[in-house]
């Protein structure tokens, strides 16, 4: 057995300056107390300044570190810190943390802030702000194993980013951009607090105390596979079907993330299985019976966070584009001019029919696009929810659509957790080991450290 570790998380990475309050005492590199109050760092010609409320120059250091100076309680207000980069819901917000703070040059023009507390009190914050603290306490402490798992898989494997530029799938002229995102070695710091890692907002200002109880409940626990710790990926709602791992990243098998229906036998009414363009087109059209199939406005308002329930109809969603706004956003996306758009045609399809490759048609000149995320931001100005659609073309002179409509069906990658559907599952008596075995199947649940280890 091992004691609890310590995460170092990036919490954001802004231009130039950044402003603060110390809401307690803390001290600067070791050596000066800091009060109370305003603060903002600048970064200038690689050293990093330190001012005060009104402006005047405390300290100058290449990087600067905030102890507190009682762990565990002193507390940092950050301003304006970045949400949901790159997303429908992105804003900002300021944010409370407490722990112990590195302030570091990324770069000439980047400033970076380094959060390192204890796993569990990590997880705490990020059971809080991925989903309500409201939602059921079985749902959470599911989230608490595989937030706990995914974190300590970071730390201890430090896979690199599997992500490819420009080329082919096939032999032949036309250009080709497949991309994927995988877990990314970050430098200074385990993982990152946003979206794109785990949603980590600090000291969450929720009244429940279901996600402390959660991760008190879990303290620990992991799913493994074999001797490893398990990737236990998770997405908001999968559409009733979840996805295979190689449709979203590298084109490899992962046993326990092998897609499966969101529900307790396969749907009837739908033919299997949705990598046929025809299955895909009458599922995604259609609405399959799926634990993450609900439109319950008070269950929803206890699983989604605040910022989450601006997010309507993404069990199944439409988008409509005209002609000149799809053609405009693929060229500002891809940096590529091809013309207007006759058509979007998908060539592959996942098993949850998810588009993996979509060749888009130009008038110019064609381009084939991947993978699922990939494809998302290419056809939106933000990140479409999901790549699950199918195409409607409304006619217009020959050959140039005069819009395109897209329905689609779920919220992400739909590979691993579904987090609406776990939660639904919770609300109809499953415990969190059988919700982790629905969505993981084949795993272990096993005790790293707080306790004796169990099989």
């Amino acid at each position: 057995m091992t004691k609890e570790p310590m995460i170092s998380v990036g919490v954001m990475a802004v231009e130039k300056a950044f402003g603060f309050r110390l809401m307690d005492p803390f001290t600067l590199n070791g050596r000066e107390r800091l009060s109370p109050g305003h603060y903002t760092a600048r970064l200038d010609q690689g050293k990093i300044t330190l001012h005060g409320k009104t402006g005047e120059p405390i300290i100058t250091y290449d990087s600067i570190g905030l102890l507190p100076e009682i762990p565990k309680k002193n507390q940092i207000v950050l301003k304006a810190v970045p949400i949901g980069s790159g997303f429908h819901w992105q804003h900002e917000r300021d944010l409370t943390f407490a722990g112990e703070f590195q302030i570091q040059s990324l770069d000439e023009e980047h400033l970076g802030l380094i959060n390192r507390v204890p796993l569990e009190a990590y997880l705490s914050s990020v059971i809080g702000s991925e989903m309500s603290a409201e939602a059921p306490l079985e749902f959470l402490k599911a989230h608490a194993v595989i937030s706990r798992s995914w974190a300590l898989r970071r730390m201890t494997t430090r896979s690199r980013t599997v992500s490819s530029g420009s080329i082919p799938i096939d032999p032949s002229d036309e250009e080709t951009i497949l991309r994927w995102t995988g877990s990314e070695v970050h430098h200074g710091f385990d993982v990152c607090a946003d979206d794109h890692c785990q949603r980590y907002r600090g000291i969450t200002e929720e009244l429940s105390s279901n996600p402390e109880r959660a991760i008190h409940e879990t303290r620990g626990e992991v799913l493994t596979h074999g001797d490893d710790i398990c990737d236990t990926r998770y997405a908001k709602c999968c559409g009733g079907m979840t996805e295979d791992f190689r449709t979203a990243w590298e084109d490899r098998d992962v046993p326990y993330l092998r897609s499966k229906p969101d529900c307790d036998s396969s749907p009837s009414g739908f033919r299997l299985p949705l990598t046929e363009e025809k299955n895909a087109w009458a599922w995604i059209t259609g609405c399959p019976e799926a634990f993450c199939r609900t439109r319950d406005p008070e269950l929803l308002d206890s699983i989604l966070t605040l910022s989450d329930r601006q997010t309507a109809d993404f069990y199944r969603w439409r988008t409509v584009y005209s002609q000149e706004e799809i053609s405009d956003i693929v060229a500002r996306k891809t940096g590529r001019r091809l013309g207007w758009i006759r058509d979007l045609l998908p060539l592959k399809r996942g098993a949850s029919g998810r588009i993996m490759h979509l060749h888009i048609v130009g008038e110019a000149q064609p381009l084939t696009v991947g993978k699922e995320l990939e494809i998302r931001r290419v056809l939106s100005p933000t990140h479409l929810y999901s790549s699950a659609f199918v195409v409607i073309k409304e006619p217009d002179k020959p050959g140039i659509p005069r819009s395109f409509e897209l329905l689609g069906a779920g919220w992400g990658h739909g590979v691993g957790l579904c987090q609406l559907g776990a939660a639904v599952m919770a609300t109809r008596g499953k415990t969190y080991r059988e919700i982790l075995q629905h969505y993981f199947p084949g795993t272990r649940l096993r005790e790293r450290y707080g306790g004796v280890e169990f099989r």
